[in-house]
């Protein structure tokens, strides 16, 4: 099929999907570099959504702009499995990211860090992460196939993820209930699918870590989650690749997407934020940056 056709092809989605109008989804699919390929596979049920949104707002609160070899979120693969998720994990990043995700309490920080309720199962190659209160669960891998490392206590920690899968502080167990009813999210289903969809896209949200090796990330509230980049893809190609993908299946056509600027885009009324400068903000200082970053690891 001619590239042409696929892209009215996929000019057509846009538009039955969004309140964009036909001139703007053209211009949008012809910015696509895959027109419509196979569509995000998406979690099993609302409770493997949760968890998969869950991990994902806390990579992007965690790491930030601390990414390595163009990792956004630390993966550089996502499988789905039966019921579940395998995340293949940057190995540069993969004890920390594991660090990240399980709940400890910080008394430092005066609360709980982590995904709340997040247990663990070992095997060989892999952990499974699975979640106190409910089936869900994910399996992290290391991209390099090497032995995962459990975390040690820092000062001022509590590992909470070490306790029986049934044994939930009460703290422990209003933090993850907590997610569940968020006031921070007028759609708490846009927010899960969203996400979760996020988490399981790498090859294409990693895209804009590549140009320099890292992006940046971050929320504002539960309810959100920013990806900001200054080289590579446009906000606008971006957006192409993701819908041609399925990012916007499911969700009402007013609040799929909108397209603010050349250089800022909300999908699914502001749940994923997507920001991208108008010029290079590191220039000749990448490398020392990486090296920076990489030492931060090293630590």
């Amino acid at each position: 099929m001619s590239s042409s056709r696929n892209s009215n092809r996929l000019a057509k989605k846009i538009r039955s999907q969004t309140s964009l109008t036909l001139s703007t989804a053209s211009r949008l699919s012809r910015q696509a570099s895959i027109y419509l390929g196979s569509s995000i596979t998406d979690a099993a049920d609302s409770h493997q959504r949760r968890l998969e949104a869950h991990v994902a707002h806390v990579l992007a609160s965690s790491f930030q702009d601390r990414q390595l070899n163009g990792a956004l979120l630390g993966v550089r693969e996502a499988r789905s499995a039966s019921q579940s998720l395998v995340l293949t994990l940057e190995s540069d990043m993969a004890d920390e990211i594991l660090r990240e995700l399980l709940p400890r309490f910080d008394h430092f920080y005066g609360g709980i860090r982590g995904v709340p309720g997040l247990r663990i199962r070992r095997n060989r190659e892999h952990i499974v992460l699975h979640y106190a209160l409910s089936p869900a669960q994910l399996t992290v891998t290391r991209a390099d196939h090497r032995r995962m490392r459990l975390p040690s206590a820092r000062e001022g920690e509590v590992p909470l993820w070490k306790r029986a899968p049934g044994i939930l502080s009460h703290d422990e167990r209003q933090d993850a209930e907590k997610w569940g009813n968020s006031k921070g999210s007028a759609d708490l289903r846009v927010r899960d699918l969203l996400m979760s969809r996020i988490l399981r896209s790498p090859r294409l949200v990693n895209r804009t870590a590549e140009p320099h090796g890292f992006a940046n990330c971050y929320t504002h509230h539960s309810g959100d989650l920013v990806i900001e980049w200054c080289c590579g893809d446009t906000v606008e190609t971006l957006c192409a690749n993701l819908l041609a993908h399925g990012i916007a299946d499911g969700l009402a056509q007013g609040n799929a997407i909108e397209l603010l600027s050349r250089h800022s885009a909300h999908l699914g009324n502001r749940t994923v934020i997507l920001n991208r400068h108008s010029s290079c903000q590191y220039s000749s200082e990448v490398q020392e940056l990486v090296e920076y970053i990489k030492e931060g690891y090293d630590s």
